[in-house]
Formats: C-alpha cells, sequence, structure tokens
C-alpha cells in the first residue's frame, strides 16, 4: 500500500492514510542517509571548529608570549639607549678632558721651547767668552814669547806652567761645558 504523502499537509493528519498503512508516515530511505551524512558534516564541522577553536586559543596564548616577550625587547632597548646616552656623555667629557690637556701641553712645550733658547743664548755668550778667552791667551803667547833672552828661561818655564794652567782652565771650561749640556739634556 502506498502511503498519501504531501508537503502541504500540515500537522500530519492519520485520517488521511489508506487503511492498512501505518498511523506515522515513513521516511524514505535516501533521507535517512542524508540526515546521517548532515549529522557527520555537523559533526565534522563541530570538530573543525573545536580545532579552529583551540588552534586560535593557542595562537592568542603564543600572541600574549610574543607581547610579553616585545615589552621585554622595549625594556632592555630602553635600557639600551640610556646606557648609549651615558656613554655619549661620557665621551664628550673625555673630549674636554682632552682638549683641555692639549691645551696644557702646548703651553707648556712653550715654556720649553722659551727656556731652550735662553738656554742657546748663555751657549752663545760661553762660546763668546770662550773667543775672548783665545785671543787673550794668544796674546799672553805673544807677549811671553817678546821677553828678552835673559828672561828666556823663567818664561818658558812660566810659558809651560801657563799652558798647563791654560789647559787646566780650558779642560774646566770643557767640563764646564759639558755639563751644562748635560743639564740643558735633563731639563729637556
Amino acid at each position: 500500500m502506498y502511503q498519501l504523502r504531501t508537503m502541504d499537509i500540515s500537522p500530519v493528519n492519520s485520517m488521511l492514510y489508506l487503511p492498512g498503512a501505518p498511523v506515522c508516515p515513513e521516511e524514505p530511505k535516501g533521507k535517512m542517509q542524508r540526515r546521517k551524512l548532515m549529522q557527520n558534516q555537523i559533526n565534522n564541522i563541530e570538530k573543525q571548529g573545536i580545532k579552529h577553536g583551540e588552534e586560535i586559543a593557542s595562537l592568542n596564548l603564543r600572541m600574549g608570549k610574543v607581547e610579553q616577550q616585545l615589552g621585554q625587547l622595549t625594556d632592555v632597548v630602553t635600557d639600551t639607549n640610556l646606557r648609549v646616552g651615558k656613554l655619549e656623555q661620557q665621551v664628550c667629557h673625555i673630549k674636554e678632558v682632552v682638549t683641555e690637556m692639549n691645551v696644557r701641553v702646548e703651553a707648556r712645550f712653550e715654556k720649553i721651547d722659551q727656556r731652550f733658547e735662553k738656554i742657546d743664548q748663555r751657549f752663545e755668550k760661553i762660546d763668546q767668552r770662550f773667543a775672548r778667552m783665545d785671543e787673550r791667551f794668544n796674546a799672553l803667547d805673544v807677549a811671553v814669547t817678546k821677553i828678552p833672552a835673559i828672561f828666556a828661561e823663567n818664561a818658558m818655564k812660566q810659558n809651560q806652567s801657563l799652558i798647563r794652567v791654560i789647559q787646566w782652565i780650558v779642560s774646566l771650561m770643557v767640563v764646564l761645558v759639558g755639563v751644562t749640556f748635560t743639564a740643558a739634556r735633563y731639563i729637556h
């Protein structure tokens, strides 16, 4: 027996069925499979939704960790910038100190140059004195050679002792010059 079915009849009225037909309408066989397929698809979609939700939660956790690390990096960068600023300030201070030291060193070099000029002037004066002394010694030598023959022997003795004295004086002067040069080197 066939069952009368129309989509327009609502609610289902059992009086509309033929005698001997079941009271509740039967669903066609394909519909049950479609329901199962749809239920499976719904279940799969729910499972995918759950998976996506878990992935989103995991990504949110990761994002939170990244934000926390970003905050820490920001703190590190700020601290580094502060340190760099302090280093720049120290470099500026060091430059100022070096400039001041250069000025002082230049002033000292100028003083040392002035001292050397004075020493050079003193050496020139000493050279002039030695030249005068040589002229005097030459004059003495000439005077000694003009002494009469009577006093020649005495003159020779005096000349020899005078030469010794002169040599002693010259050697003393040479020692004095050596000491002066040595002192000049140590002063420099």
